[in-house]
């Protein structure tokens, strides 16, 4: 008994464990129970929290988008078409963050989110398309290809080639003569041989048509139906102009138009920097739903070094577009800021310069542009040539008169631009000649002077005359436009759209 009497104790005290260990394991489950319900609450909270801000989000960008639109309808002064010639206002927003220049990570693809678009304006125009519909079978198509004339196109599509003599000795027939690689040609016959009818879409906004009436054709050009919408974009720039552009999702064109704009008062080939900002309110042009270009610039400001500079569009009495300051000065100066876009100083205005050529210091009376072979030398105000030539170690230059007080120096030009002799007048902006390095020169560059009664002054620090502001007698119709304008730019500070930043390969 003694030796079992272990073994029975030993089994009740397995037993008593044994219960004790499922009373603990039922009350584990009570307390986890417990546990799960008052878990459950705060997930419940949050859960109601986190729909409740995206609802509170959703509410907040549906009203932002709902104001804009009411923005885009108040009653705007009659002169406001002058500037945005009957465009409404829409919002399709895409906005560019600064981005952690310190972050080693390799940044993702850009992305830009927009809003809906918003029909803008519904242009004139006629389209093409009815005219192929109508006989089908009658039409042929080709796709313009390099070196090809309208006979070689003729000829190559079977059809008689004596049109292309007749369409070149009518009026208006230019676009058919000088046909553009990449354009398409139509052409109508109705017996096979003989070319009836053309259509050439000659750009992406406008088509040629040319019905044969006898030994001649009347060609006329036609716009095509256009549907205008209204964009608002910002950006900051990290790497480089064109990278931020990139981002900001606007074309090198658009981009360099707003160089443009700002080119007297921003040398875009020293003074950009990172940090500068920029805004942007165009247009963009639409053909049948598809984007075909970006329009005018409406509206623009550029934060340079901490300096903050705006231009409004304005249209005057003859269709072209004029950019003024919010308080009515022209942003367009007497002279340029540079005579070659986008381009590196190698050399700048000094007393004493180490030449590369001559081996010996002496003053250098200009600035050094480094460009490519062949980049585009403009004129940096009106004015009348009056030297176009040789020039001892300047090599090729050109020499420009402003009136009596002011000329600029072209040098080292590898050739110049028709028309450009002396004696003829040029434009500001007028490309004038092409960068090379003849003359004195180790390479390619642009050499530029600016003088001022006859004294060469520094073109980099140079103060620019005042600029012709804008006539009395509009002043407050263009005020309120400005308003307007200054408000829609203001706006862009309110929309916080982050997107990647691409800080190399540009």
């Amino acid at each position: 008994m003694k030796n079992q009497m272990p073994q029975t104790l030993n089994h009740n005290r397995d037993f008593k464990d044994d219960g004790i260990l499922h009373s603990n394991h039922s009350f584990s489950r009570k307390i986890a129970a417990i546990r799960h319900k008052y878990w459950i609450l705060p997930l419940a909270i949050i859960a109601m929290v986190s729909v409740f801000s995206v609802r509170h989000q959703d509410q907040e960008e549906s009203v932002e988008f709902a104001s804009t639109i009411e923005l885009a309808n108040i009653s705007l002064p009659d002169s406001l078409p002058e500037t945005i010639n009957h465009h409404t206002e829409e919002d399709i927003t895409a906005s560019v963050d600064k981005l952690d220049n310190s972050s080693q990570t390799t940044p993702e693809s850009p992305s830009i989110p927009m809003l809906s678009d918003v029909l803008a304006d519904t242009g004139t125009g006629v389209s093409f398309a009815p005219l192929l519909e109508q006989n089908p079978e009658l039409w042929k198509s080709s796709k313009v290809k390099k070196g090809d004339t309208l006979y070689v196109i003729l000829k190559r599509l079977g059809l008689k080639t004596a049109a292309a003599t007749l369409i070149a000795r009518s009026e208006n027939s230019d676009p058919l003569v000088r046909l553009i690689p990449g354009n398409t040609l139509h052409i109508l016959s109705k017996d096979g041989h003989i070319g009836d009818e053309f259509i050439y879409e000659n750009t992406p906004l406008t088509w040629v048509h040319a019905i044969r009436n006898g030994d001649n054709y009347e060609i006329v050009s036609n716009r095509l139906p256009t549907t205008t919408h209204i964009r608002k974009v910002k950006g900051e720039i990290i790497s480089s102009l064109y990278a931020a552009a990139k981002v900001a999702g606007i074309s090198d064109t658009l981009t360099m138009n707003m160089t443009e704009i700002f080119g007297w008062d921003i040398d875009f080939a020293i003074n950009v920097q990172p940090g500068d900002r920029f805004k942007l309110i165009f247009e963009d042009v639409y053909v049948n739903g598809s984007k075909k270009s970006h329009g005018d610039i409406l509206a623009a400001e550029f934060v340079n070094n901490g300096k903050t500079y705006r231009a409004i569009a304005r249209r005057n009495e003859d269709g072209e577009l004029r950019y003024y300051s919010p308080d009515g000065k022209s942003m367009q100066k007497t002279f340029l800021r540079t005579p070659v876009k986008f381009s590196r100083i190698s050399s700048r205005f000094t007393k004493a310069r180490y030449h590369p050529v001559l081996k010996k210091t002496r003053a250098h009376k200009g600035v050094d542009y480094a460009a490519g072979r062949g980049t585009p030398v403009r004129a940096t105000a009106n004015g009348k040539v009056i030297h176009a030539g040789r020039k001892g170690g300047y090599g090729n230059a050109v020499i420009i008169s402003h009136g009596s007080t002011y000329s600029t120096l072209y040098a080292h030009l590898s050739s110049f631009s028709r028309g450009i002799a002396k004696g003829s007048k040029v434009r500001q902006g007028q490309t004038i000649g092409r960068v090379g390095s003849t003359g004195l020169a180790s390479g390619p560059h642009l050499h530029y002077e600016f003088r001022v009664n006859g004294k060469h002054v520094n073109p980099l620090t140079f103060r620019q005359p005042a600029s012709e502001p804008i006539e009395q007698d509009q002043k407050a119709d263009f005020e309120r436009i400005a308003n307007y304008w200054v408000e829609q730019l203001d706006n862009l500070d309110s929309l916080n759209v982050a997107v990647s930043i691409e800080t190399t390969g540009s």
